[in-house]
């Protein structure tokens, strides 16, 4: 993390898009003018605005799209397309497969919001941000340490341990704690901060707990749809995780199938292959 100058970087305009999301005195003038330091980023809000996943409403602006969507769900549309440009390259680890971890945090990211919309509504755009940034600290380890990652990769496969543990094996940490720094640098909120950094063990998150909780719930749906990480991870029993979620287990089929449907009509918008 010494290497700040090497790290991926949120684009300017996307680290000023969160700030205002985030200020209650902001307008959708400031939002306007934060889009039109990146152009790029503009063009592929609008596109994805207008498409068959949001009802293909006309939106030939970004202040028609602010306000067909509002502030919250373009936060979460810029999130997800600057990821998607972040995991879009080559990976330097033999094993790291970027289409997989795009597919398992943009599931994730989805299921936070799918449950958070029944647990913790006012939060539910942040939980999908902090589900699409959960395991950020995975792109670090690809991009500094791919060796690392990858020996942490075939011992978890190797020994059946989560690769969390694999990785604190090799190196002393994992990627939730590299994750979590990174957040600070990205000047992400704490509730994204802390639910990136805890939601393995969301009991030691003292301040964020119920957030943070939704988050490790959000990542376990995730898995039970078919889109897990890297290295192994056990599939979730489903009456454990009704009870844990405080829903009637004949709900977890629903909640796994709406998304598997979100995630489809996500991917369709970014013409990526199921």
């Amino acid at each position: 993390m010494a290497r700040s100058e090497n790290l991926p970087v949120l684009p300017q305009a996307v680290s000023e898009i969160m700030r205002l999301a985030d200020d209650p005195n902001a307008n959708q003038r400031h939002l306007e003018k934060a889009f039109e330091q990146d152009p790029a980023i503009t063009a592929k809000i609008l596109k994805v605005a207008n498409s068959s996943y949001y009802g293909g409403n006309s939106a030939p602006t970004i202040g028609r799209a602010i306000s067909f969507l509002g502030m919250s769900a373009i936060r979460s549309l810029v999130i997800g397309i600057s990821f998607q440009q972040m995991t879009g390259n080559k990976s330097e680890s033999k094993h790291f497969n970027k289409l997989q971890y795009w597919q398992h945090s943009t599931a994730t990211a989805i299921a936070c919001r799918v449950i958070g919309k029944l647990r913790l509504p006012v939060k539910s755009e942040e939980l999908y941000c902090t589900g699409m940034m959960h395991d950020i600290g995975l792109l670090i380890f690809e991009r500094f340490m791919p060796k690392e990652l990858d020996a942490a990769i075939e011992l978890s496969l190797k020994t059946g341990i989560p690769l969390y543990d694999a990785e604190t094996n090799i190196v002393g940490y994992d990627h939730t704690e590299v994750g979590g720094l990174l957040a600070e640098k990205w000047h992400l909120n704490d509730l994204m901060r802390n639910g990136i950094r805890y939601h393995r063990e969301p009991n030691k998150d003292g301040q964020y707990y119920e957030s943070t909780k939704l988050v490790n719930l959000g990542e376990k749906v995730a898995v039970m749809c078919g889109y897990a990480g890297p290295g192994v991870t056990k599939v979730p029993d489903v009456a454990q995780f009704a009870k844990d979620v405080e829903l009637p287990v004949e709900q977890i089929p629903i909640i796994l199938q709406v998304v598997q449907q979100e995630l489809d009509k996500v991917m369709a918008s970014f013409n990526i292959a199921a």
